[in-house]
Formats: C-alpha cells, structure tokens, sequence
C-alpha cells in the first residue's frame, strides 16, 4: 500500500515537471507602446547634448496625443499626418499600409513616426517605412536635422522653430505652441543660455553628421525655394483677381452711366 502511494506520488511529481517544461518561455517585459517616443527621445537628448526637453517638447507638438489613463498628451509612433489630417494607428503594421495606400494614391507630402519627419522633403531620411517608424531611427534622423538648424541659428528656440517651418508667421505661431510644452516639462528658457550651448554628438554619429547637416540645409533651402515660388504665384494670382474685379466694376458702372444717358434721352423726347 505505501509503495503504491509513492509511485502515484512520483508519477503526479513527473507529469508536473513535464508540463512546466513544455510551458513557453514567459516573453522579456517591453516598453509600453505610448512610452516609446518619450523614451527614446530623452536618450537621445542626452545622447546628442540637445536641452532637456526640448526634443521631447517637439515630439509632443508634433505627434502628440492625449491619452485618458495617463492624463497627458504622449507623443505616438505610429502617427501618419497628410493633407491636413493626423492619424493614430495602433501598431506599426496598420501606419506603414497606410503610408503605402496614401502613396498609391499619388500622396506625397507625408510626415511619419514620433518626430513626422516628411518623407517628401526629407527622401533620403530613411532606407524604407520600416526604419522610418522605427522609434530610434525616426528620433536621430530628428535630433542631427534639429542640430543642422541649431549650427545655422546659433539659437535652439529658433532651430526648433524652423523645425516645423521658416516661413515667419508659421515658425512664430509653432514657437508658441512648443515653448509651452517646454515649459510645462520644466525646460529652459533663457536666449543666452540656449544659444551657447552647443550641440554634443555620440561618437557613432561624429562622421555622419556634416553630410546629414548638408543634407539638411540643402533641403531646407529647397523648401525655402518652394515656399517663395508658392507666394509669388499666390500674389500674382491675387493680383489678376484684383484686375478682374476692377474691370467688372468698370463694365458695371459703364453700363449703367450708358443706361442712365438712354433714360434721360427718352424722357427729353418726350
């Protein structure tokens, strides 16, 4: 009897090692999907010697969404923002088939991941949409494109106005925007002190760096370019309305001087 119940017991002690070793391996905790950005943003900063904040500050303005859980707007990887529209996928398959289906749609001006870097004014940014969804990828090609402006300005605030654009009335109005953010995460915000501090580049990046800052003001210059074609065509075509209307005006008062002068005509013969 005894030796009975030591086999069972045995036998119960074997099937139970059996299932925990054919059990899977419990998967390694990862980053949660909403703290992505923020995290990578802030190694980078670090990284690179960019201001507390201030890149994290861009990825908010730029990307940003509330989350409820959090109370806060987070910066979100898989944002797509094109004609005018910001949409926030779930998961990084859904925003790159949507990138795809806004290209086969003859779409171009396309601003991608936690830093939207456009993929229509920066086409060599990235080696494909995988890498440029990639959180670390999309946040340096961000930091070595926001320093090529720091080394153009010689003042952050500025650079990272230009950032979103170098038209005036469209850097002043995002440099409000972002200077709150910035605030509000406790960055800095003294002119004096942000324009001496030079940019800190991690090793890897040192020989890369001068091509991509070419690179950079090579396209911020072709957007330039760009920006003051469209404005010029914007004035004329404001212009040739303004003539258009004046004519009309002249034809109308015109033909009611002629109307008048018909009237008076008749009623004289009378």
């Amino acid at each position: 009897m005894k030796t009975g119940w030591t086999a069972r017991i045995v036998a119960v002690a074997l099937t139970f090692a059996a299932l925990l070793l054919s059990a899977p391996a419990q998967a390694a905790p990862t980053v949660a999907t909403d703290l992505l950005c923020a995290e990578q943003v802030r190694a980078t900063e670090a990284s690179y010697g960019i201001p507390q904040g201030l890149l994290e500050s861009i990825s908010i303005v730029e990307s940003g969404r509330y989350d409820s859980e959090r109370r806060a707007t987070i910066a979100w990887p898989w944002t797509v923002m094109a004609q005018g529209q910001g949409r926030y996928f779930p998961t990084k398959a859904e925003a790159i088939a949507e990138v795809r289906r806004l290209k086969s749609r003859g779409v171009e001006n396309i601003d991608v991941g936690c830093m939207q870097v456009n993929l229509h004014f920066h086409p060599n940014a990235f080696a494909n949409l995988e890498e440029a969804f990639d959180p670390a990828a999309n946040v340096a090609y961000a930091a070595r494109f926001l320093i090529g402006l720091f080394e153009a300005t010689n003042h952050w605030p500025t650079a990272a106005s230009y950032y979103h654009s170098q038209t005036p009335n469209l850097a002043a109005t995002y440099r409000q925007k972002l200077m709150k953010v910035w605030a509000a995460l406790g960055g800095e915000d003294s002119s004096t002190r942000l324009a001496s501090a030079p940019p800190r580049l991690p090793a890897p990046a040192v020989a890369r760096l001068p091509d991509r800052s070419r690179l950079a003001r090579a396209e911020t210059d072709r957007r330039l370019e760009r920006q003051r074609e469209q404005d010029a065509n914007r004035a004329e075509e404001a212009r040739i309305a303004a003539a258009y209307r004046m004519a009309r005006v002249a034809e109308y008062q015109l033909r009611r001087a002629h109307f008048a002068e018909m009237r008076a005509t008749m009623l004289a013969r009378r």
